[in-house]
């Protein structure tokens, strides 16, 4: 027998490199990311575009309190058409003006928000009469019509101006789980009292006046 002398191979620390290959799955993936990535940065770059310099409360103000500078600052916001707003620019055209209803500090300014008169103004009234949908005009009732505030006969306690008193709608709220509205009236300072109490006695009914002039 013939004894061979295998002679030990050489490891030279070198690795044969493979072959590269890229999966077609892979090269789609990569190009929908990409695509993504690229209509994400598109759609943040036009909303940022479109922001707009707006007003915000700076601190609270409550209802029927005048506008300072101070009460108010500017903020770049991307807003739906939709919301109303009053642009950065127009800051001097509500400086002056009342709140129209308590305004909260980082809250949006809303033209709707600001009124050049006080509501009441000296010398009138707000009382609330709570009416059942039967004395109030099918039509209804909204804020700035004028009406008469009638004292009904069955519950009538006593007599003066608030028998029938002409009267200014300033708010109208939603029927009530017994179905009764309330509607804030705007009166003369001296005929609020007789009004409130027949009001209290569910003795009042609408009627509404002309709107036109």
């Amino acid at each position: 027998m013939l004894l061979q002398r295998l002679s030990p191979t050489r490891d030279t620390g070198q690795v044969r490199p493979l072959p590269s290959r890229r999966s077609p799955m892979m090269l789609v993936a990569g190009v929908a990311l990409t695509a993504l990535g690229a209509l994400v940065a598109w759609q943040v770059y036009g909303v940022a575009s479109e922001r707009v310099p707006v007003l915000v409360m700076a601190r609270d103000v409550p209802i029927g309190q005048q506008l300072q500078a101070q009460d108010l600052r500017t903020v770049a916001l991307g807003l739906d058409a939709t919301v109303q707003s009053v642009d950065a620019a127009g800051k001097s055209t509500v400086i002056g003006k009342r709140a129209a209803v308590d305004l909260r500090a980082g809250s949006l300014l809303s033209p709707t928000q600001v009124t050049e008169t006080l509501v009441p103004a000296p010398g009138e009234v707000v009382v609330p009469v709570a009416l059942k949908s039967s004395r109030l005009p099918a039509r209804g009732v909204q804020p700035g019509d004028r009406v008469v505030a009638t004292a009904l006969s069955s519950g009538a306690t006593g007599a003066g101006p608030a028998q029938e008193q002409p009267a200014r709608v300033d708010r109208v709220g939603p029927p009530d789980a017994d179905g009764l509205v309330v509607i804030d009236l705007i009166v003369p300072a001296a005929s609020g009292p007789a009004l409130a109490r027949q009001a209290a006695d569910g003795a009042v009914a609408i009627v509404l006046q002309s709107r036109a002039g």
